[in-house]
């Protein structure tokens, strides 16, 4: 077995242009996975870089700092008047290994466009690009009869699945009240704040994927060879909600501790069929595609376009918790030590294909993924006067997935160790930040004639932020 690089995107420029960051999104190969042969390819797990580097937790944050389209409750949660304008970049360097043999990889692409807008008190809303799924590898096959080659099978496959989403959240519950205990001869007081949220994104899918079966003699330049061309267009509309719950206590002496909260976030997406298109091109032909010796299609053996059908989509849940508590212990800021974890399944046993009759694939299961992360802050806020790292976000977070592959009567899994750095940017009192991650995985096994994935993750992303002095949505008043 023989694996060909797949991508590297080139278009890095485009960074902040909607279109042009959709057409790189849909010509980037964004895996090099033999596994993205399957169903409607590999799920992007690619996630922004603050989050990707705390396992993958996301659904119960609600920092105003960073755009997350995990749990549309957390829009409500934007700093009004200053909007997020948020990039992402991530890359994979894997090496890919069977019982014989192995090989390295590697791809790098744009990841995520998001604006986020806090449009009015308790109320955000954003809008944005990212990935769904990816299809992209190259598998060559050989048939070898002492140091001849006879033949050579080869099989390709390329494309994605987008998402564009729109979606808003609103905060109905923002109480806070004082509690006061007079047991003890000095009267300590608690503020306590309860925060409920909810949202909802409206999504549009689309993409396509294109697979390449050839088959072509080596020794007999005069026997026919085969080739099947299958294509698959989809497009269609679906729905997340979100809802989160937040408890803030903060005792009135500030000396100690200052604050502590407990934030529990839920999302549910029902499951939805895309609107699925089938072009297939099965041909014979003379020559070879791949020696470039190519001559001419001998026979037709068969020819369809636009053949409709549907593609149908699991539902989902995610369900996380996040523990946050800060302290100051200096008059030069406050300190802050998030902890989180998270669950997340989706039932893509019931995943399937309609065209004319139901195609239910044996090697989709469910899928179960657990996430773990910490971030330490040692001063929270961007003020120039406090070094670089005493203001720099630390985190580290483990995850595991079993996926919804089950390949050669073998479950396959996915785990790994997550690492990343927030950096403030000092201008003008912005929150703007640069994130970086970075994960060491690995995915799938040399048992049963299977291949095994060991990563490195690349995770690169930009959160924009204007200055006090350009606010958004400030209703202006005149004398």
């Amino acid at each position: 077995m023989k694996f060909y690089n797949i991508i590297f995107n080139r278009n890095s420029a485009a960074f902040f242009l909607i279109i042009l960051f959709h057409g790189n999104m849909q010509a980037q190969k964004g895996t090099q996975s033999p596994y993205s042969v399957f169903g409607i390819g590999e799920l992007n797990q690619g996630q922004y870089a603050a989050f990707a580097a705390m396992g993958g937790i996301s659904v119960a944050n609600s920092d105003s700092t960073i755009a997350s389209n995990a749990n549309p409750a957390m829009y409500a949660y934007l700093q009004r008047y200053r909007p997020v304008l948020q990039v992402g970049l991530n890359g994979r360097y894997s090496n890919f290994s069977t019982a014989t043999n192995s090989t390295t990889q590697q791809y790098l692409g744009l990841n995520q466009f998001q604006l986020a807008l806090p449009i009015k008190k308790n109320w955000g809303a954003t809008f944005g690009f990212l990935p769904y799924s990816f299809t992209g590898y190259t598998i060559t096959n050989y048939d070898v009869d002492g140091e001849d080659t006879l033949s050579q099978s080869i099989n390709e496959g390329s494309g994605a699945i987008t998402r564009f989403f729109v979606g808003v959240g609103y905060k109905p519950v923002n109480k806070s009240y004082l509690d006061t205990n007079f047991s003890k001869r000095d009267t300590s007081y608690t503020i306590k704040t309860h925060i409920f949220s909810l949202g909802a994104n409206g999504n549009f899918l689309f993409g396509s994927s294109t697979k390449t079966q050839s088959f072509e003699f080596l020794t007999n330049v005069a026997s026919y060879n085969s080739r099947v061309n299958s294509a698959l267009r989809l497009s269609d509309f679906s729905a997340d909600f979100g809802v989160n719950y937040q408890y803030y206590f903060r005792p009135a002496h500030t000396d100690t501790l200052t604050n502590g909260s407990i934030s529990i976030g839920l999302t549910y997406a029902p499951g939805f069929q895309l609107r699925a298109y089938q072009d297939l091109f099965s041909h014979n032909y003379l020559g070879s595609f791949y020696g470039g010796s190519y001559t001419y299609i001998y026979d037709t053996v068969e020819f369809v376009t636009d053949y409709k059908g549907a593609v149908y989509i699991p539902e989902q849940y995610k369900l996380g918790a996040e523990y946050r508590i800060g302290w100051k212990p200096s008059r030069k800021g406050e300190r802050l030590l998030r902890i989180g974890a998270e669950v997340n399944f989706q039932k893509w046993s019931a995943y399937h294909e309609n065209f004319g009759s139901d195609f239910y694939p044996t090697y989709y299961k469910d899928r179960l993924g657990l996430g773990f992360g910490i971030e330490y802050s040692p001063v929270i806020g961007n003020d120039p006067s406090i070094s670089i790292l005493s203001r720099t976000n630390y985190r580290i977070g483990f995850n595991y997935t079993q996926t919804e592959l089950r390949v050669n009567n073998t479950d396959l899994t996915n785990y790994g160790m997550t690492f990343g750095l927030g950096i403030p940017v000092n201008v003008n009192s912005t929150n703007t930040s640069i994130n970086f991650g970075a994960s060491f995985g690995n995915m799938g096994t040399t048992a049963n004639g299977l291949i095994n994935e060991k990563y490195v993750g690349f995770y690169f992303g930009l959160s924009i932020i204007p200055d006090r002095n350009e606010l958004w949505f400030v209703k202006r008043k005149y004398d």
